[in-house]
């Protein structure tokens, strides 16, 4: 049995999923609390925002570099979280970004892409 809090809604309703196959939630207060509770305890997931580095041309930006903010466009495992900011910190975006414009297509077969969240010029 674990234990967790709902993160759906601002109730934050108490979780209790049992283990197994069957995944049995209780403490929700709603239906999406109930399908949370069994997603988490089976195969968490994190969206995940970080920034990428700015490239601008041949003189760069000095000694402070700007940042584009990124996001993915649905969780990755939480477990593989990690592997994929170390990527964002090691990838650069050629400017002018949008919002919205698509910086990795696919990441690592998850189907999972990441976009950026401003415009950057």
């Amino acid at each position: 049995m674990t234990e967790m809090v709902c993160i759906v809604c601002p109730r934050g309703c108490v979780l209790s999923v049992s283990d197994g196959p069957e995944w049995g939630v209780t403490g929700n207060g709603c239906a999406r609390g109930a399908v949370y509770g069994r997603s988490e305890a089976e195969a968490p997931v994190r969206t995940v925002t970080a920034t990428c580095a700015a490239i601008a041309g041949p003189g760069g930006f000095g000694e402070n570099p700007r940042r584009v903010p990124v996001k993915t466009t649905a969780g990755v495992p939480k477990a593989r979280v990690a592997e994929l900011a170390r990527t964002l910190l090691a990838t650069g975006v050629r400017l002018p970004v949008r919002a919205g414009d698509t910086i990795i297509e696919d990441w690592e077969g998850t189907g999972v892409a990441v976009v950026a969240t401003r415009d950057v010029g």
